[in-house]
């Protein structure tokens, strides 16, 4: 059920066989619809609510068909609509997805397509980071085995050349002029809390009408601990039930520092709510996720950065006492927290940090400028917000103004000539001593050689 409802939340991305006609028409004659099953990848970077029209390749040697090597280069010229975006088929198996997607961009491909090595619904594969897919930016597809062995025998014909031509659309729902997103996070997540601190600024540009942003906490619950909730365990609360892993193993800290502080959010976001302003709640985390780690990772940090961006510690901590149904935070449950994990078990989230917009799961690196055209993507029309960040992509990524970044040159340019001609002046001294090292040592050997001849 978990699955089922994730991957209904992904299925606006698409993949078509543009052509040839015969091809396409024995696929859809398999799958008896024009649309070929497929599976996006959680990595890379999807070109929201745009198409990708390509011609099809497969790598030059049988024994690359995996990709699971580094592959050779690829004659990627021609191209159906003129746009070289060439899309290339391999084989799932010997090696992970990122892999080969990493294999096929380093030789030029715009998409990946891997199709299935054994009889499945891909539909229920979900194409997962292997954790080092951090430099891939191309989007990929799990296909089903058979629409694979078709195209790649129509590809391998020895009666070729053949010109298959595949359409891939990464569409993103627009119902109307506001989105809606929910963040799925930990607040002690590395990820998380690198992603939080980048996309805070570009959250503020949104007001409160266009859109609405619902952040959640994944929790676990304590697998030795009693089923009736009476342990109490350092990673947890509430005898059990909301836990979060050791993040130092046999360190000082505990899990129940990060749920705690999990809650802690969810409060400043109830406050959010209340005095509907979001960014009281961005510009905590954004500072928290700065400010407050490894050691500093507790309530004393946290109601500091409180103090910092005018939120009273005192409301946030009695929000805490109040959510808990007894004064033990150790044993009492608590309805925030147990509202949290009735809401995770309903929405099929399957791992995180993750984001879902407009009830679509957003796929592709967790990074700020990607996550924000995938907002962008989701309004009918664009608010001012979206134009303001493109507007602020074309500036220098370090924020450098024209006029600084003239002076930054003048400068150099000053250091560079003070450089030279301090070094000029060291290369004349030494050569200037070299020259009278070797004068000394000509005229000794000259007063040698006319003492001898007197001699």
């Amino acid at each position: 059920m978990l699955v089922q409802l994730l991957l209904l939340s992904v299925a606006s991305a698409k993949v078509y066989l543009y052509g040839p006609a015969d091809l396409k028409q024995r696929i859809e004659d398999e799958y008896r619809t024009e649309e070929i099953p497929s599976s996006l990848a959680n990595f890379g970077n999807p070109p929201y609510n745009k198409v990708i029209l390509g011609r099809v390749f497969v790598p030059d040697l049988d024994e690359h068909k995996q990709a699971c090597n580094n592959l050779n280069p690829i004659d990627f010229s021609f191209d159906p609509d003129g746009i070289n975006t060439p899309i290339l088929l391999v084989e799932r198996g010997g090696c992970s997805f990122v892999v080969k997607v990493r294999n096929a961009q380093n030789i030029g491909a715009s998409a990946v397509v891997i199709y299935d090595d054994r009889q499945e619904n891909v539909e229920n594969v979900v194409m997962i980071d292997d954790g080092t897919a951090g430099n891939i930016f191309i989007p990929s597809f799990l296909i089903p085995k058979k629409a694979g062995e078709l195209i790649h025998e129509e590809l391998t014909n020895t009666l070729g050349p053949h010109y298959v031509a595949m359409t891939l659309t990464f569409e993103m729902n627009r119902p109307d002029n506001r989105v809606e997103y929910e963040l799925w996070l930990s607040s002690d997540h590395q990820l998380a809390r690198q992603f939080l601190q980048e996309f805070a600024p570009m959250a503020r540009l949104f007001d409160d009408e266009s859109a609405k942003m619902t952040p959640n906490y994944v929790l676990w619950y304590c697998g030795t601990c009693s089923p009736e909730y009476t342990t109490d365990h350092p990673d947890c609360v509430s005898g059990g039930r909301y836990c979060a892993p050791d993040p130092d193993y046999w360190g000082p800290r505990t899990g129940r520092e990060i749920v705690m502080e999990d809650l802690r959010q969810l409060c400043i976001y109830k406050q959010t709510r209340d005095e509907e302003d979001e960014n009281i709640w961005w510009d905590y985390v954004e500072v928290f996720s700065k400010s407050c780690v490894d050691r500093d990772f507790n309530k004393e940090c946290s109601e500091k950065v409180m103090k910092k961006v005018d939120i009273d510690p005192n409301q946030i901590d009695k929000c805490v006492r109040d959510s808990f149904d007894g004064p033990d935070e150790k044993l009492d449950d608590n309805w925030l927290l147990r509202a949290q994990r009735d809401k995770l078990l309903s929405s099929g989230v399957i791992f995180y940090p993750s984001i879902i917009i407009n009830n679509q799961t957003f796929r592709g690196d967790l990074e700020a400028p990607e996550v924000m055209e995938a907002i962008c993507a989701g309004f009918r029309e664009k608010p001012e917000a979206c134009f303001s960040h493109e507007e602020e992509d074309l500036r220098p990524r370090s924020g450098i103004g024209a006029g600084t970044l003239l002076l930054i040159i003048f400068f150099s340019m000053v250091l560079l000539a003070s450089i030279l001609y301090f070094y000029r002046y060291w290369v004349r001294k030494e050569m200037s001593q070299e020259m009278r090292s070797q004068v000394n040592s000509a005229v000794s050997q000259y007063i040698a050689l006319t003492e001898q001849s007197r001699d």
